[in-house]
């Protein structure tokens, strides 16, 4: 049961987090990315204009009046105004925008989208996808590790990784309902090669429909599907057998992924006339110069420089095989290939954030390569176990330092050093930080 403890634990950890910190003054939420994702919602059920996803920067006129922060919105030719982030964290946020616009005139507060109710509700909608999330990871760690290794590794992921502060602090923005389609996505491959139920196939279809709905880049995650199993060139011909044998179900999770993905591209005809519209004005991917070491290592935002606990996930991957032999294929095949894609980004380090936050999508799969080194020291090399068990604890206390320090702008949001990170790595308050000579305090993270 050690296991449901650290879940239990995880969770009154992330309710406080979201709390008790929150500011909830008109808007505060919906400043840059987060209002982007947000702006579907109220444009297409308030204001009943789809082509007017500015509604935000009018309300900021009159609850904040003289400020203006970006939201990421990309005018159109014929005048229309339209996000330029897909539209899966808006579809997934639905039924809790739907309950806060219900709630907000009982309560007194203005029905218009961004009032205190509409604010909480997505907060708690990524609170709720965050935790429901871990729940599925600890569902599959425990097919197939026991319970005490499932409970060190959810503590791994749930509380040693920037997971926890994209599942609290900034629990408006895409990653943790990410996080939980992408642990669906895994769940549902792993039943449906077991089971080859209708069920599990309806579930791959739909939950990497909704990844691909959020961000068009993580596309490159069904090679988890496509892979799982494979650990031979002797197994192609049986996976393509076995395809053929549920076509039906094969048929319509795909089919049932495309239905899901097509609600961004009927949006776009709606609003622009065409199929296809390029949102990211200005932004591209440059494939020949990937920042792959600067997005592991650099002090800007290296993944695994505030996010060691996944060093350790890396390194299970060697012993991965003894314990999940169908995963290490599709561990092999999705790191470097989302590791390149990430980091060939313009802004490789992606502007505002903690540590490598695109890279949270994969944390259910290396959970399971977390597991598995865990397993592999406690069943062979049982006296180094204190010493890995100490060392998790010691990147979870690390990870909670830097979550608060994020949190409170002492650990910058997105230009760090390394000469800021070494002088205030121990500063907990702000009038304890260090700056360069003449350089202002900066601001505390923007998407507060």
């Amino acid at each position: 049961m050690r296991s449901i403890y650290v879940f239990w634990l995880t969770a009154l950890l992330l309710v406080f987090a979201t709390f008790q910190a929150r500011r909830w003054s008109n808007l505060a939420l919906f400043d840059f990315d987060g209002g982007g994702y947000y702006a579907y919602l109220p444009s297409a059920f308030i204001y009943h204009d789809l082509g007017r996803a500015d509604w935000i920067e009018t309300k900021q006129q009159h609850y904040r009046p003289g400020t203006h922060h970006s939201i990421g919105i990309t005018p159109l030719p014929n005048g229309n105004v339209v996000p330029k982030y897909p539209m899966g964290v808006a579809v997934g946020a639905l039924p809790w925008f739907v309950a806060a616009h219900w709630y907000a005139p009982v309560a007194g507060f203005a029905a218009d989208g961004f009032t205190r109710p509409y604010q909480r509700a997505m907060v708690l909608a990524g609170l709720a996808y965050g935790l429901l999330g871990l729940w599925v990871v600890r569902k599959l760690l425990l097919r197939y590790f026991s319970d005490g290794v499932t409970a060190w590794a959810l503590a791994g992921v749930g509380l040693g990784t920037n997971f926890f502060c994209y599942a609290s602090y900034e629990a408006n923005m895409s990653h943790a309902p990410l996080f939980l389609w992408h642990a669906s996505l895994l769940y549902c491959t792993v039943l449906w090669y077991h089971t080859f139920r209708w069920r599990y196939a309806v579930g791959l279809g739909l939950f990497m429909g909704l990844i691909c709905l959020t961000r068009f880049s993580e596309a490159l995650y069904a090679l988890i599907p496509l892979l799982w199993g494979i650990q031979r060139a002797a197994d192609v011909p049986l996976r393509l057998h076995a395809w053929w044998q549920h076509r039906s179900q094969v048929l319509v999770a795909v089919v049932l992924a495309a239905a899901v993905l097509s609600l961004q591209l009927v949006f776009w005809r709606a609003t622009s006339g065409h199929w296809l519209l390029d949102t990211y004005v200005g932004e591209r991917f440059d494939f020949a110069h990937p920042h792959i070491l600067d997005g592991l290592f650099s002090f800007r935002k290296g993944w695994l420089l505030y996010t060691p606990m996944m060093a350790l996930a890396l390194l299970g991957w060697l012993v991965l095989r003894r314990y999940v032999p169908a995963a290490w294929l599709p561990t092999l095949a999705v790191l470097p290939v989302a590791w390149y894609i990430t980091f060939s980004w313009g802004q490789w380090w992606y502007g505002g954030g903690f540590s490598a936050r695109p890279l949270i999508s994969l944390y259910p799969l290396l959970a399971l390569s977390l597991a598995s080194l865990v397993a592999y020291v406690g069943a062979h090399y049982r006296p180094w176990r204190p010493v890995l068990r100490g060392l998790m604890v010691v990147f979870i206390l690390l990870n909670f330092l830097q979550t608060w320090q994020y949190r409170h702008g002492i650990l910058h949001w997105d230009s760090n050093t390394r000469e800021l990170y070494m002088r205030n790595f121990f500063a907990v308050r702000r009038d304890q930080m260090w700056l360069p000579p003449g350089q202002p305090n900066p601001s505390a993270a923007p998407r507060d």
